[in-house]
């Protein structure tokens, strides 16, 4: 949870499927009071090439690989993404507007060794970008590895691929998607919602309203 708040009826968690190319990211409440589904509040791909601005001097190297840059513009991107989700306002029944501060958890796809030591090594430094951005702002964050994850949506089987976990997404029982199409996703959000998702079942077992 964020900051010294006390235990919330709903929280809010923010989870991302990694890479140095693009960051898939999902946003769901979940609530802790009662058996009920989880709901989606936000669900995108941010494609790294699209945020290549204002890069700091020790990040360029678009003249080079971007692999460097483009960590550090998705990381700012998670960054803007966390703050605009802190807070929420709330209308009270005389009429006045209070802005409150939300509850929240991350959590990041953790490390894996894929194509090769050196991917795997710039996975590292991202991963490191995307978790200082949920820290430096008092936001909990945790790591899930994708096969515990892909579990979650049934798709943690051998010779599983991306689609299956599209599939699984699209059949998890206990997700209100809140009007998002869930058909047209591509794989970085299909494995954001797996990584998400995963943060929610723990919780809901946590709080003693998990959907059996």
């Amino acid at each position: 949870m964020s900051k010294d708040l006390k235990t919330p009826e709903i929280v809010r968690v923010i989870g991302i499927d990694p890479s140095t190319t693009n960051m898939g990211v999902c946003i769901i409440d979940v609530d802790l009071t009662v058996k009920t589904p989880y709901k989606l509040v936000y669900l995108n791909t941010i494609k790294g090439d699209k945020v290549l601005y204002d890069i700091p001097v020790q990040y360029d190297d678009t003249n080079g690989t971007s692999v460097a840059a483009r960590s550090w513009c998705l990381a700012r991107a998670l960054g803007e993404l966390l703050d605009y989700y802190t807070t929420e306002f709330v209308l009270h029944d005389d009429g006045e507007m209070e802005l409150r501060e939300r509850h929240l958890t991350g959590i990041i796809e953790d490390n894996f060794l894929g194509a090769g030591v050196l991917t795997f090594k710039q996975l590292i430094q991202f991963v490191s970008l995307a978790q200082n951005a949920y820290i430096s702002r008092g936001i909990h964050v945790s790591s899930v590895l994708p096969n515990p994850a892909k579990d979650i949506v049934g798709a943690n089987f051998k010779g599983s691929q991306k689609e299956d976990v599209h599939k699984g997404v699209m059949a998890y029982e206990h997700l209100d998607s809140t009007g998002f199409d869930l058909t047209v996703i591509d794989e970085h959000s299909a494995d954001s919602v797996a990584v998400t998702l995963y943060r929610c079942e723990m919780l809901a077992k946590h709080y003693g309203v998990f959907h059996e």
